[in-house]
C-alpha cells in the first residue's frame, strides 16, 4: 500500500472556543454524533442520543445562524430514536432526502429514509437485514443506491470482543442497491465514517481503530486503497470548499472507551479535529476534553467549527476554523504522495 506524506503544522491553531446548549421543546440535547449541513438554508440536521443514559433521541434541525447564543433551540424532526449516522442530499429537483441508520433496542439496526419538507420528515421507507447490525454511518451513492460503513463483522458481542480485544479488522463497507444490502469492502478496523465522491471516482473510508483513512476507487473497490494516516482514530468526515477534509479524531481510545462507558478515570476523553487537503494536516483543535469529551464530527459555517460529541450535551463551537465544511459527499484531495 502507498502511504501518503503527512505533514504536521508545528503551530496549529488554538480556537476560541464556547460551549452552546442545545434544546429541544425546552429539553437538553446530549450526544450529538453526527451533523448533516444544509449550507444553501443555513441549517443542519443533527443525529443524537444520549447513549451513557440509555435513553433515546431522535434527528433535529437546527439553524446554525443562531448560534451566536449561549443557547439555542432545535426543532424536533423524529423523537425516540437511537440514530446513528446520517446524511443529507439535495435532490435535482430542489427537496431533501435523509439517510439515518437507526439502533434498536435488540440489538438490530435499520436504516430510514426520510424527505424532508421545511421542518417536517417525512418516512419513505425503511432498510433491515442482518448485515446492517453494527452499522455506522450512511452516505448516498445516488438517488436510489446508499452506502454504510459497519464497525464490526458479526452482530454479536464475540464479533466486538474478537475486533476490540484481539485486534481484528472484520469491519466493511455495505452498499445497498434494490433495498438489499450486501458487502462491498471488507477488512477494515472499525469502519466509521465515509464520503463517496462519484466525479472522482473516489470513496473515503475512516479505519478508526487503524489511525487512517483509507481511499479507494468506487470504480474498483477491491483494489488496494491508499492509506492516509492520522494522528488519532478518525471518527465523522466531512467536505470543506476550499477541497480540504475535516476529521474529529480520537487520540486515545482508551481513554475513549473509558469515558464512553462511564468507568474509573473517565471523566474526560481527549478531542482532535485536523483539515487533510494537498499541503498536508493541519491541527484545527487539541483539548484534553474537560470542558468538551469525545468529538466525533466537526463541521464549519461562517467561520466557526462546529463540533458534536457521542456524550456531551449541545455543541463545541469554536471561532477559528478551516475554511468551511460543507457536510457534502465529497472528500479533499489526500496529501501528495512521498
Amino acid at each position: 500500500m502507498t502511504f501518503l506524506l503527512i505533514t504536521l503544522l508545528t503551530h496549529p491553531v488554538h480556537a476560541a472556543c464556547r460551549t452552546v446548549s442545545v434544546t429541544a421543546n425546552g429539553a437538553p440535547v446530549t450526544g450529538i454524533e453526527d451533523m448533516a449541513l444544509d449550507a444553501a438554508r443555513g441549517q443542519a440536521v443533527l443525529s443524537a442520543y444520549d447513549r451513557r443514559a440509555g435513553t433515546t433521541g431522535g434527528l433535529y434541525l437546527l439553524n446554525l445562524e443562531t448560534l451566536d447564543a449561549p443557547t439555542v433551540a432545535a426543532i424536533p424532526l423524529a423523537i425516540g430514536l437511537r440514530p446513528a449516522g446520517i446524511d443529507l442530499r439535495v435532490e435535482p429537483d430542489g427537496s431533501r432526502s435523509l439517510l439515518a441508520i437507526s439502533r434498536h433496542e435488540d440489538g438490530s439496526a435499520t436504516v430510514e429514509r426520510y424527505r424532508l419538507d421545511g421542518a417536517t420528515l417525512i418516512h419513505q421507507g425503511t432498510t433491515a437485514g442482518p448485515l446492517l447490525c453494527r452499522a455506522n454511518d450512511v452516505a448516498f451513492l445516488d438517488g436510489e443506491r446508499f452506502l454504510f460503513t459497519s464497525s464490526h463483522g458479526g452482530c454479536g458481542w464475540g464479533a466486538v470482543m474478537e475486533d476490540n480485544v484481539l485486534g481484528g479488522r472484520h469491519g466493511f463497507v455495505g452498499l445497498v442497491e434494490n433495498n438489499d444490502a450486501q458487502v462491498l469492502i471488507g477488512g477494515i478496523g472499525f469502519a466509521n465514517g465515509l464520503l463517496p465522491d462519484r466525479s472522482h471516482d473516489r470513496l473515503t473510508v475512516a479505519a478508526t481503530r487503524e489511525d487512517a483513512l483509507l481511499v479507494y476507487r468506487l470504480s474498483d473497490p477491491q483494489a488496494p486503497p491508499r492509506r492516509i494516516a492520522v494522528p488519532g482514530g478518525p471518527d465523522n468526515l466531512t467536505a470543506a470548499p476550499d477541497g480540504r477534509l475535516l476529521v474529529a479524531l480520537h487520540p486515545s481510545p482508551f481513554q475513549l472507551a473509558l469515558h464512553r462507558y462511564g468507568w474509573l478515570g473517565g471523566a474526560a476523553a481527549p478531542i482532535r479535529v485536523a483539515a487533510l487537503g494537498p499541503a498536508g494536516t493541519e491541527i484545527l483543535l487539541d483539548e484534553d476534553g474537560r470542558r468538551f469529551p469525545a468529538a466525533t464530527v466537526a463541521l464549519s459555517r461562517n467561520g466557526w467549527l462546529i463540533v458534536g460529541s457521542v456524550t456531551a450535551p449541545g455543541l463545541l463551537v469554536c471561532d477559528a476554523a478551516a475554511s468551511g465544511a460543507t457536510g457534502s459527499s465529497a472528500p479533499a484531495e489526500p496529501p501528495a504522495t512521498r
